[in-house]
């Protein structure tokens, strides 16, 4: 009789190996898709690069200098005093502004001329008791003498005429912040648009990257209080679209 052909046993593993392969194929898919989602976020959500255009911030910023922000910070804390900030366009524009935090919430602020002319701000922790009181506010960074808008606030924290010639002490919102541009003779801030709230305040400048003669993190000067500089005390100060000088995000912001 003729018998039937042997049956081959089967291959030891064959079918684990395989599902081996599949379940090493996925994980490597699934890593690079978490991969490319973790970039994703950090470029949107935590740096992003911004194009400066206009003059408000020089001479610490140039027209066309590109700069990296990061947001970050912000789900900490405030920015701080000193601190190079992108804010949404407080009046209309298609682009953010870049400026710097010079009034913190709480405080009171005032801009006064001295006897030449030149434009100060003064700051106070609590309620001021003399017109002219308070503490200068002494700021290596900005551009030679200001002799434009330098009488301030009304209540709404914005420059006017109509001020006494000593200006006029107003307190910042508990959740606003008082921001200047650098070049205070050519810059729209807070003296026009009033007071900045801090969920307009996007990010903070950290590191020019362009052009490369001024590479490097954004110009670590910060003002201080002439009071404290005397006894060697600093106060409290920050990290050292197309923005209008105003500042702009890459798109560019003004500042």
């Amino acid at each position: 009789m003729p018998q039937d052909p042997p049956i081959a046993p089967p291959q030891e593993g064959a079918g684990s190996t395989e599902r081996g392969r599949t379940g090493s194929l996925i994980r490597d898919l699934f890593e690079v898709v978490a991969l490319a989602v973790v970039i994703y976020l950090l470029i949107a959500f935590a740096v992003q690069p911004v194009h400066v255009e206009g003059t408000s911030m020089y001479p610490g910023l140039h027209n066309n200098d590109l700069l990296l922000t990061e947001k970050v910070s912000l789900y900490f804390n405030g920015p701080s005093r000193g601190q190079v900030v992108i804010i949404s366009p407080p009046i209309a524009s298609p682009n953010d502004f870049i400026k710097r935090v010079v009034g913190l919430p709480g405080e009171w602020v005032r801009i006064a001329p001295d006897s030449r002319g030149v434009g100060h701000v003064y700051i106070s922790a609590t309620r001021p008791t003399s017109p002219t009181g308070g503490v200068e506010l002494r700021e290596p960074y900005i551009n030679g003498v200001w002799t434009q808008e330098v009488l301030c606030c009304t209540n709404q924290g914005i420059a006017s005429p109509v001020l006494p010639s000593t200006g006029r002490w107003a307190q910042i919102p508990a959740q606003d912040y008082f921001v200047m541009g650098d070049n205070r003779n050519l810059s729209e801030d807070s003296r026009t648009f009033g007071w900045e709230p801090r969920k307009g305040i996007q990010a903070v400048a950290i590191f020019r990257f362009w052009p490369p003669a001024r590479l490097g993190p954004i110009p670590a000067q910060t003002p201080t209080l002439a009071a404290l500089a005397a006894v060697g005390m600093v106060a409290p100060a920050g990290i050292g679209r197309r923005l209008r000088g105003r500042s702009r995000r890459n798109p560019p912001a003004p500042s």
